[in-house]
C-alpha cells in the first residue's frame, strides 16, 4: 500500500518514506505516507477565510470505528451463547434411540474433511453429494481460480467391532458455497459413489436440557468419536457479541452499544446453540443430533471455562443450517475477500491528490500490537471523484460502509501476505476486472474479467504486469488521474510507469486527517498541528502563537481549518515535502519550496503564489533548504521560527540561524555517518579529503594546504579534525541523492564567497549560482557567468583543471 502506503503497512506505502523525511525531521510521531499532487486552484487561500464546503471542498467527519465484518468475525470465536429462545412444543419428534442407534445410522454420514494439511468433519447431507460443515474447515483448501477444493473421506461400520473404519479412496469436493460470519460452508463431492447415507434436518427447534450427541474427529482421540451431552442455554449472535464488545458505561456507549446490536441484526446474525458435549479441534463441522438421530446443529469451536476448567462448546443452530441449505449453487462458488468485510473496521475518508475534495475511503484492521503491521486494509478510490461531488456535508463513515456506497474505479485490498485490486475499467460503477497478487509483490499473478453474473473469467493479456496500471481504465482522463493517485499511493515496484506529471500543489492546511496539537520548542506553549492520514502528514506552525493554543485537545480538522493561522506548512507525501510560507503575515500562503525526492531536504522547485493561486517561479530559493526563518518578513516571526526549528528540526533539513550560507546544506556537517579520506594527489600532497556517507559525498579541498599540510595523516585524525570547524578551505564539493554543490572561498579569507548548484551533476552544468557578500547575504548571480562554469561540478574535475579564482573576482 498501498499502499501506502497512511497507517499502511496496509497500503505497500503505507507510512514508511515518510518517517525518514519528515517525522524524524519534527521531532518524533508516526507519518503516513501518500501521495503527490493536488489542484492548483486550492492555493488561493491559507482557508482561514474560507466557509465549510467553499470551492466544493467537504465538511469531512472524523474517522471512526465502524461495526466491519472483520471485526464481527474475530469476536465470533469468543461469543458466549447464554441467553435462551422462545421454543416450539416438539409435539412431532420421533421416539428417542439409544446412543448406540443414533451413532449407527448417523456416524456413515459423518465424514473425515482434509485441508491444507488440516482434519474437519463433515455431514453428508443429500446422497448427490452434498456436505454441511464449517467455513474454517475448508478455509486452507487448495485454491484454483479462487475455486476451492478438499479431500473428502468416507467411513463404513466395521461388520466385526461394530465401531467405524475409513475406506481407502479419497473423493475431491469443491466449496460451492461459504458464509464465513455464521461458520458454514457447502461442499459437493466430485463423482459420488451410490448410496450415500445422509442426516435429515430436525424439523423442530433445540431446547435447553435437550439431550444431544455430537459427532466428529478430534485430532486428540479417535475418529468417529461420539461424544454426549445436552444443550446447556441458546443465544442471538448479535446480542452476545455486542456484551463481548466491552462499550463503555455511559451515555455513548449505551448508544454506541445499541447501534452495533442493530446493525447486526440487519446483518441476521443469527443463534447458536451452547452445550455439554465437549467438542475439540477436529470435530468442527460434525454434527449435532439429537436422540432421534436428526441434525439440530454443526459443531463450532470450544471455549475453556478459566475457572473450571471445563469446555463450553458451541454449534451452528438448525435455523441458520436450515436457511444456508436451502440454495445449492451449481458450480463452485469463487471464494474471494470482500473488501467491505475483510479490510477492517478503522474507517476514514481521505484526500489522495489533497485537494480538499475526498477521494478514497479506508478500512483498516487493527495491530495484533503497537508495532505489527495491520493485518489487512482496504482502500476504494474514487478517481474521478463523482461520489460527493456536490455534496458538501459527507455521510458518517458508520453509515456508508453499512450502505457500502462508494464509487471507486479501483479498489485495494490486502489481507495478511496476499493482495487483490478491483478496476472498474469502463466506469460505470461496476468492478469488472480483478488482479490478484499472493505474496503482495507488486505484480500481477493473474487477471479475471467479472462477468454479469458473477463468475470469473481469466484475462490473459491482463495478467502481466505490475498491479496498479492506469492503461486498465478506458477512459484517458481517468488514467492520468490514476497515475497520479498510484504514484502517491503505491510504492513505486508496484505501479506501472506512466507519463503522469507532479506538476500540481497540495493544499496546506488539508481537511483529512487525524489532528492534534504539539509543543514543538517544549516551552510550554502550543505552537503547532500535526496531522496524520492515510497518504500524507502535515505540520502547521503557528509561529505567532495566535491561534492554536484555543484549539481543544481533540477537534475535527475539516470544521476547524478557519481557526487554524498557521505561518509556515510542512507537507509531505511519500517522497515528497513541501513547505508553505505566509511570509507577510496576511493569512494567506504566498511562497512554497518543493523537494521531490527522498532525503534531499532541499528545495528542487520554488514558487511565488498569488491570490489568484497563480504560480511565478523563484529561483533564488532553489538548492537551499527547506525550512528558513529568514523566508518570514517579521523579524519576531523570524525569530520565533528559528526557536522552533532549533528545538524541533534537524539541521540537515532546516537553516538554523540565517538566510546566508547555512541555506546550502553544509558540507561537512550535513553528511551522515561519515567517513574521511586523505588522498594522495599530486602536485596537492595533504591538500584533499575525500568524505563517504549515507546517501552523501563530497570533498574538501585546503589549496594552500595551511589546515593539513603539517597535521597527523591518521584516519583517526580526520573526523575530528574535519568536525572541529578548523579546517580552511579554498573548495568544497557535496552531492547527496542526484543534486550537488560547490562551495569556493575565492579571497581566502575563511568563508565561502560562491556557491554553484546543479540538479544534474553527472552532466557537469552548474544550474544556478550564488554570490554571499561580506554581510552573509545571498544573491542569485548572472546566468552567463556561472553557468560556463562547468568543470568545477565534476567531483574529478580538480584533478583535470582547476578554476582559477580570478575568474570569480
Amino acid at each position: 500500500m498501498f499502499l501506502v502506503g497512511s497507517r499502511r503497512s496496509w497500503l505497500p506505502r503505507t507510512r514508511l518514506a515518510l518517517v525518514a523525511l519528515v517525522l524524524s525531521a519534527c521531532g518524533g510521531g508516526s507519518a503516513p505516507a501518500g501521495p503527490r499532487t493536488a489542484n492548483d486552484s486550492s492555493q488561493k487561500a491559507k482557508t482561514g477565510d474560507e466557509k465549510p464546503g467553499a470551492g466544493g471542498r467537504h465538511v469531512i467527519p472524523k474517522g471512526e470505528r465502524v461495526p466491519s465484518d472483520k471485526l464481527v468475525d474475530r469476536r465470533t470465536s469468543r461469543a458466549v451463547a447464554d441467553d435462551t429462545i422462545g421454543v416450539v412444543t416438539n409435539k412431532r419428534a420421533k421416539p428417542p434411540k439409544t446412543s448406540a442407534e443414533v451413532y449407527k445410522a448417523a456416524a456413515p454420514a459423518t465424514v473425515i474433511i482434509r485441508a491444507g494439511g488440516g482434519l474437519g468433519s463433515g455431514v453428508i447431507i443429500d446422497p448427490d453429494g452434498w456436505v454441511l460443515t464449517n467455513h474454517h474447515v475448508v478455509a486452507q483448501g487448495e485454491q484454483s481460480e479462487f475455486k476451492t477444493k478438499v479431500t473428502v473421506v468416507l467411513g463404513k461400520l466395521s461388520a466385526t467391532s461394530g465401531g467405524m473404519i475409513r475406506q481407502k479412496k479419497e473423493y475431491e469436493a469443491f466449496v460451492h458455497k461459504s458464509d464465513k460470519l455464521r461458520d458454514i460452508a457447502l461442499l459437493k463431492i466430485v463423482d459420488p459413489p451410490g448410496k450415500l447415507p445422509t442426516i435429515s434436518l430436525a424439523k423442530d427447534n433445540p431446547q435447553p436440557g435437550q439431550q444431544v450427541i455430537a459427532l466428529g474427529h478430534a485430532g486428540a482421540g479417535m475418529l468417529w468419536a461420539l461424544k454426549a451431552g445436552e444443550i446447556s442455554a441458546m443465544g442471538k449472535l448479535s446480542e452476545q457479541l455486542a456484551t463481548l464488545a466491552q462499550f463503555k458505561d455511559d451515555k455513548a456507549g449505551h448508544e454506541a452499544e445499541d447501534k452495533f446490536k442493530k446493525y447486526l441484526d440487519e446483518r441476521n446474525l443469527g443463534l447458536v446453540i451452547q452445550s455439554t458435549c465437549n467438542i475439540l479441534p477436529g470435530d468442527s463441522g460434525g454434527p449435532l443430533l439429537t436422540k432421534s438421530g436428526e441434525l439440530i446443529g454443526l459443531n463450532a469451536f470450544s471455549n475453556q471455562d478459566p475457572r473450571t476448567g471445563g469446555l463450553l462448546s458451541f454449534h451452528v443452530h438448525k435455523s441458520e443450517l436450515a436457511a444456508f441449505m436451502k440454495d445449492r449453487p451449481a458450480r463452485p462458488a469463487r471464494l474471494v475477500p470482500d473488501p467491505w468485510k475483510d479490510g477492517g473496521g478503522d474507517a476514514s475518508y481521505e484526500d489522495v491528490d489533497l485537494d480538499g475534495r475526498v477521494d478514497a475511503l479506508v478500512l483498516e484492521g487493527r495491530r495484533a500490537c503497537s508495532f505489527c503491521p495491520r493485518q489487512s486494509v482496504a482502500v476504494f478510490f474514487d478517481v474521478d471523484q463523482d461520489t460527493y461531488r456536490g455534496v458538501t456535508n459527507l455521510p458518517p463513515l458508520s453509515e456508508t460502509y453499512q450502505k457500502q456506497k462508494f464509487d471507486a474505479e479501483l479498489v485495494y485490498l490486502q489481507v495478511e501476505r496476499d493482495t487483490f485490486l478491483w478496476y472498474d475499467t469502463d466506469n460505470d460503477g461496476k468492478l469488472d476486472l480483478l488482479i490478484h497478487d499472493p505474496g503482495s509483490t507488486g505484480r500481477s499473478a493473474g487477471a479475471y474479467r467479472i462477468k454479469k453474473d458473477g463468475d470469473f473469467e481469466k484475462d490473459d493479456a491482463a495478467s502481466a504486469g505490475r498491479d496498479v496500471r492506469s492503461a486498465l481504465l478506458k477512459d484517458g482522463a481517468l488514467q492520468a488521474s490514476l497515475q497520479r493517485i498510484a504514484n502517491a499511493a503505491f510504492p513505486q515496484h508496484y505501479v506501472e510507469a506512466g507519463s503522469a506529471a507532479n506538476d500540481t500543489l497540495p493544499e496546506p492546511v488539508g481537511r483529512t486527517g487525524k489532528a492534534s496539537l504539539s509543543d514543538l520548542d517544549y516551552d510550554g506553549q502550543i505552537d503547532s498541528v500535526r496531522v496524520d492520514s492515510a497518504f500524507s502528514y502535515r505540520l502547521l506552525l503557528d509561529v505567532d502563537r495566535n491561534s492554536v493554543g484555543a484549539l481543544p485537545k481533540e477537534f475535527n480538522l475539516a470544521t476547524s481549518t478557519s481557526k487554524i493561522d498557521a505561518e509556515v506548512a510542512v507537507v509531505s507525501q511519500a517522497n515528497h515535502m513541501w513547505t508553505w510560507y505566509d511570509t507577510d503575515d496576511d493569512g494567506r500562503f504566498d511562497l512554497v519550496l518543493h523537494s521531490p525526492g527522498a532525503r534531499l531536504y532541499v528545495a528542487t522547485d520554488a514558487w511565488r503564489v498569488d491570490a489568484s493561486g497563480a504560480r511565478t517561479p523563484a529561483p533564488e530559493q532553489v538548492g537551499r533548504k527547506l525550512v528558513r526563518a529568514d523566508l518570514l518578513g517579521s523579524p519576531s516571526q523570524a525569530s520565533a521560527l528559528r526557536a522552533l526549528v532549533s528545538k524541533g528540526f534537524l539541521t540537515i533539513l532546516s537553516a538554523p540561524s540565517d538566510g546566508g550560507i547555512g541555506s546550502f546544506p553544509e558540507p561537512i556537517a550535513d553528511h551522515r555517518g561519515a567517513t574521511y579520506e586523505l588522498l594522495d594527489v599530486k602536485g596537492a600532497t595533504k591538500s584533499v579529503v575525500m568524505v563517504y556517507a549515507q546517501g552523501s559525498d563530497g570533498y574538501l579541498v585546503d589549496l594552500d594546504g595551511n589546515s593539513l599540510r603539517d597535521k597527523p595523516a591518521k584516519p583517526k585524525d580526520l573526523p575530528k579534525l574535519a568536525e572541529s570547524g578548523k579546517l580552511d578551505l579554498e573548495f568544497a564539493y557535496f552531492q547527496r541523492n542526484g543534486l550537488a554543490w560547490s562551495y569556493y572561498d575565492v579571497d581566502d579569507k575563511k568563508g565561502y564567497d560562491i556557491v554553484l548548484y546543479s540538479s544534474d551533476p553527472r552532466g557537469g552544468k552548474a544550474d544556478l549560482g550564488y554570490r554571499i557578500d561580506a554581510a552573509g547575504k545571498v544573491s542569485l548571480d548572472s546566468p552567463a557567468r556561472w553557468r560556463s562554469a562547468t568543470a568545477c561540478l565534476t567531483r574529478s574535475a580538480w584533478r583535470l583543471r582547476w578554476p582559477s579564482a580570478a575568474r570569480w573576482r
